[in-house]
């Protein structure tokens, strides 16, 4: 086929060719016979800042639309190109399969080109270095032009055509190839691997850069902020098959709320586990803390880990920890194993066998849950993995796992939805002996939506430090975290702050919970949550009076009115707690120690805290709360007489001080081990309710078996209780305390 040329730009005829068929009628060109799938691939270019003059000839454009044609080795039937009035050219031409067409706007420096090809397997994106520099044509320097100088930017987008395409709906089709929203979006690098696609682009939306003027600082060589490089910076994203992995802007916050909440958690993590992490990001923050001997990051493939040291090094950068290398791979303490994470775990740790030495911490940073590939299920769902994990920690190991985005407000029950797998996970973990497990978020992943992460503990003692306060982990990030050449903390997202946010999780994980069947007892359980419907009895109607238990048992709490079964009592003052947490409970008892008990105002807050106080574990390990109002003379009801409370089994008589009571494991009314609607309320104070009419004279009882702090104190407080029904006098009774203080000893 032979283009020629016509030059009609005289006449307002614009430019034109026309074919003369050089090619044999039996050529391959020729397959009119061949069935024509309704599909095409369409890719719409617009490039800005282009030359005026250029965009204003039609002889000019014609010869770039034809070297675009060739140069794409397509085959183009006619074209046609024509001046507008005042100004402007639109070209189109004619291809074997579709068409290729531009228009121009040489005022603007604007030009927008549609390139539409059906039945080809190759896809057109691949084409945008070629279309830039053949339509990207700057502005001459020595012309005067309001162009003069501007840098040429390109926004393009594919889309497919038809009925008959099977383009996979992922990240990289919805918010890469597909979207000409993006001020700027350059393929950085495509790898094929064996496992694999690995696609890299730097995209840019200026609008949410700053709302100063960027264009001038992109042309003022000497700008730079030291205080926010990434300022004028494009975001370089990553994606796998298609699924965003991470982006340059929003990594940090990711992957430390992946690795710190964790790392914290336990009290001197020296080995940790990463499964995936091929980017080194998660490596990187394992890194950062000073107690760690070795990280063993497992990644299947090894081209992953290259290909990401070359195009996005600031995700495995350690350069700025001391005692560390330039990539976090080369770190000392860094061991890296390139094959099947799940196998690497099955060999060393399966059937109770141990070869490898334990693992303080597992990182999974690898598939979501909900993919459809098989190594995702297995990794979430096979209870044989599960066990090799469970094996491979000691009893004070902690394992923490993305789970993709968070559920919305009004999403399916995860045990009947693609999310299933999640469900099965915190299963398997309850049945391999975790005893606790927590779900949180993270809402500035760069991912579009809030994500998803689960911690599970060995130890229900690891929650002390997963509830630390803000100082607290403000302290050991100070202690902990790896000094920096700069010196500057190594944790850009992660503080006390951020630790306090994931300690609770959200009301739409808590929902999505609460739909499953049959319903959790915890989310039919108004215990949790103040009733406006259930009656109360307000503290003004009580009254403190001599305990009818004895007098060792000290003062009670009578009512003056009939209370019926299922009231609040003193509901309006339930919030009135004094709470000693479990680090604020052993700094006393530390300092009450070393001073061998001669401080007076330590003796009186000991003894206030053990004679008026009652203990929890929920935090991990013992916590003291004291009612602030009258409530706190409620007494023990000896015998199963409690009237309020919690009911269990047995009571201070028949219990067996060998055999503390399930309840003392803190899940108190939970069928399960997660269960984010405890978690959520874990703060509250709502006063237990009646659990049978009360009549007006009557002295108000608790179960004091609820209070009793750990297995370690059960066989003592039973004791204790046990002698105050007796009306023996306790070594700690409350008549005892309040005898000492009112005499001044």
């Amino acid at each position: 086929m032979t283009l020629i040329a016509e030059d009609n730009n005289s006449d307002g005829c614009g430019v034109e060719c026309r074919v003369e068929d050089d090619e044999d009628d039996d050529g391959d060109d020729d397959d009119d016979d061949d069935e024509e799938e309704a599909e095409a691939e369409h890719l719409m270019v617009d490039i800005k800042n282009v030359d005026d003059s250029f965009l204003n000839s039609e002889r000019r454009l014609a010869n770039a639309l034809l070297e675009l044609v060739s140069e794409a080795k397509l085959t183009l039937l006619s074209y046609h190109c024509i001046g507008l009035v005042p100004k402007g050219v639109s070209c189109v031409g004619l291809l074997k399969k579709n068409y290729v067409s531009l228009h121009t706007w040489p005022e603007r420096g604007v030009i927008s080109l549609d390139l539409c090809v059906g039945g080809t397997s190759a896809s057109l994106f691949p084409l945008m270095p070629i279309i830039e520099r053949i339509f990207g044509v700057p502005q001459a320097s020595h012309l005067p032009s309001d162009l003069s100088g501007k840098k040429i930017e390109v926004k393009w987008a594919r889309k497919f055509r038809g009925f008959d395409h099977d383009e996979r709906i992922n990240d990289l089709s919805l918010f890469v190839v597909n979207d000409l929203g993006p001020d700027r979006k350059t393929e950085v690098v495509t790898v094929q691997t064996d496992y694999q696609t690995i696609n890299i682009f730097d995209y840019e939306f200026k609008s949410t850069k700053t709302l100063i003027n960027l264009n001038s600082l992109l042309h003022h060589t000497g700008f730079h902020d030291p205080k926010n490089p990434l300022v004028l910076r494009p975001d370089r994203i990553i994606l796998l098959d298609g699924w965003l992995q991470s982006t340059l802007h929003n990594e940090a916050a990711y992957h430390e709320a992946l690795v710190h909440p964790a790392m914290f958690a336990h009290e001197a993590p020296k080995r940790v586990a990463i499964i995936g992490g091929g980017e080194g990001a998660t490596l990187r923050e394992v890194l950062k803390h000073n107690t760690v001997e070795e990280a063993i990051m497992i990644e299947i493939d090894e081209k992953m880990v290259n290909v990401s040291r070359q195009y996005i090094p600031e995700w495995s950068d350690c350069s700025d920890l001391e005692g560390s290398a330039n990539c976090c791979v080369d770190d000392p303490r860094s061991t890296m194993y390139y094959e099947d994470a799940l196998a690497w775990f099955m060999n060393r740790y399966s059937n109770g066998n141990s070869t490898a030495g334990p693992i303080d911490v597992i990182i999974v940073d690898a598939l979501d849950p909900e993919s459809e590939i098989p190594f995702s299920k297995a990794l979430y769902s096979d209870k044989t993995l599960m066990e090799a994990f469970n094996n491979a920690m000691p009893s004070d190991g902690i394992i923490i796992m993305q789970l993709g985005e968070t559920p919305q407000l009004f999403a399916a029950d995860e045990t009947r939805s693609k999310f299933k797998n999640r469900a099965a996970t915190e299963k398997l973990l309850e049945e391999v002996g975790f005893e606790s497990v927590h779900a949180y978020e993270e809402s500035h992943c760069g991912f579009g939506g809030s994500w998803e992460f689960m911690v599970g503990f060995k130890s229900w003692s690891s929650r002390k430090r997963w509830y630390a306060n803000p100082a607290e982990v403000e302290l050991a990030m100070q202690k902990r975290g790896v000094r920096t050449k700069s010196g500057q903390s190594p944790f850009h997202y992660f503080n006390g702050a951020t630790m306090a946010s994931y300690q609770v999780p959200s009301r739409s994980v808590e929902n999505v919970f609460c739909r499953r069947q049959p319903v959790p007892p915890s989310c039919t359980n108004k215990t949790y949550m103040y009733n406006p419907e259930r009656p109360n009895v307000p503290t003004s109607l009580l009254e403190v009076k001599a305990s009818s238990l004895g007098e060792n048992a000290g003062r009670g709490l009578f009512t003056k009115v009939d209370i019926p079964k299922g009231s609040y009592i003193g509901g309006e003052v339930a919030g009135a707690t004094i709470r000693f947490f479990p680090s604020t409970r052993e700094v006393i008892d530390g300092l009450y120690t070393s001073c061998n008990a001669t401080e007076r105002e330590l003796e009186v807050l000991e003894y206030y805290m053990d004679g008026y106080g009652f203990t929890s574990r929920k935090f991990g390990k013992a916590e003291v709360l004291v009612d602030a109002s009258i409530l706190t003379f409620v007494n023990h009801g000896c015998n199963g007489t409690y009237n309020t409370g919690r009911v269990t089994k047995v009571n201070e008589l028949t219990a067996d001080l060998e055999t503390p009571i399930d309840e003392l494991n803190g899940r108190i009314h939970s069928d399960s081990l997660f269960d984010p609607v405890i978690d959520r309320h874990l703060f509250s104070s709502i006063t237990d309710a009646s659990i049978r009419d009360i009549k007006a004279g009557e002295e108000i009882l608790d179960n004091y078996l609820n209070f009793i702090g750990s297995d370690g104190d059960w066989a003592n407080d039973v004791s204790d209780l046990r002698k105050q029904c007796n009306g023996e006098k306790t070594k700690d009774s409350v008549n005892e305390y309040e005898d000492c203080y009112a005499s001044g000893d």
